[in-house]
């Protein structure tokens, strides 16, 4: 990602987080202007929020209708809600990271065989995010790839994280969808 953009990106997040934390208000930058065609977009996102040692919550949208920072701006509240007054506290005092995973383009795995799921999900190490019905959903960001390498207990992880059968991915009715994304991230 361009350099400019990702300042930007980090701009907007901060000035969002600070407004909402001190005033409890939302950011509102419909009027704003940036030379970038990047920011028309209407990118997916995922915030995620952590701290040394582990991920603490992490919300967001892979399709959506918005322009890209409108979309930062609506998911970065509404994983900020998230947090318990303690870990409020701690994103107040700078102790949290933030990161801001961009969703430029995904793949629905939807009707491929158990094989090609794997394949799809092993070889890029990307993102997946599991649905059944809008109703039992769960995502792992990428770097779920730091802590655990193995496609297949990842996938039985994320089918019991959804409130479905261990096996439940291999479904060939159920969203499985996979997304690469390098994450911004705020300190």
């Amino acid at each position: 990602m361009d350099i400019q953009i990702e300042t930007i990106i980090k701009k907007v997040a901060k000035r969002a987080i600070d407004l909402y934390l001190q005033n409890n208000s939302i950011l509102n930058i419909d009027k704003e202007v940036f030379q970038d065609d990047f920011f028309n977009n209407k990118f997916g996102v995922f915030i995620e929020i952590s701290d040394s040692e582990s991920s603490i919550t992490s919300l967001g949208n892979i399709e959506n209708d918005v322009t890209i920072l409108d979309n930062i701006i609506y998911v970065l509240i509404n994983t900020i809600k998230t947090l318990a007054p303690e870990d409020i506290d701690r994103l107040k005092n700078n102790e949290l990271t933030i990161k801001i995973w961009i969703v430029e383009s995904f793949i629905n795995l939807k009707g491929k065989s158990e094989t090609e799921k794997l394949y799809g999900v092993s070889i890029n190490k990307p993102g997946i995010l599991i649905n059944k019905d809008n109703i039992n959903f769960y995502c792992y960001l990428p770097s779920v790839w730091n802590e655990q390498n193995d496609a297949v207990y990842i996938l039985e992880n994320l089918s019991e994280n959804a409130n479905l059968s261990k096996d439940a991915w291999k479904d060939s009715n159920l969203d499985l969808i996979t997304f690469k994304s390098n994450p911004i991230t705020i300190n």
